[in-house]
């Protein structure tokens, strides 16, 4: 029994990313139509609640580690509006640009940003009506650590 739970342990804390995700809240959210660029804008303030800073456990033998990610997700009235990545499974809007420190201090907060690319002849309003229907997802590397739905966040 034991040969066969600890592979499984083991297996479950590589596959959930960094640890205390579940101190990360999101304290405020911006979201800004550039109708000069057809971008959607996204910038959040994100609190690590605990006492420890948070930062990617992601390891491979390359030169760019990927580190912890933010990824806005849309759900089928956004993804409607944006462009959208081919070749892939995932539901990826083409990025433009993001910015962060890279990782969360203890009890404090961090701001990101990240932007993408809206259709052409897309209503600018229905974008911005629509930007919180979608979801946040903090990556460490390739693992999902902590996915937020924005339409629950005041």
């Amino acid at each position: 029994m034991k040969k066969v739970l600890f592979p499984i342990a083991f297996l479950f804390v590589f596959l959930t990313g960094f640890e205390h995700a579940e101190n990360l809240e999101i304290t405020k959210i911006e979201t800004t139509v550039i109708e000069a660029n057809h971008e959607l804008r996204y910038d959040f303030e994100i609190k690590n609640n605990g006492n420890e800073p948070i930062k990617s456990e992601f390891d491979y033998p390359g030169n760019q580690p990927y580190g912890i990610e933010l990824v806005v997700k849309p759900n089928e009235k956004l993804a409607k509006l944006m462009e959208i990545e081919g070749n892939t499974e995932h539901q990826k809007m083409r990025p433009l640009g993001s910015g962060s420190r890279g990782f969360f201090e203890a009890n404090s907060e961090s701001y990101f940003h990240v932007s993408y690319q809206i259709k052409n002849g897309a209503d600018f309003d229905k974008v911005k009506k629509h930007a919180l229907d979608s979801s946040l997802l903090i990556l460490d590397g390739i693992e999902i650590s902590v996915e937020f739905p924005l339409k629950n966040i005041k």
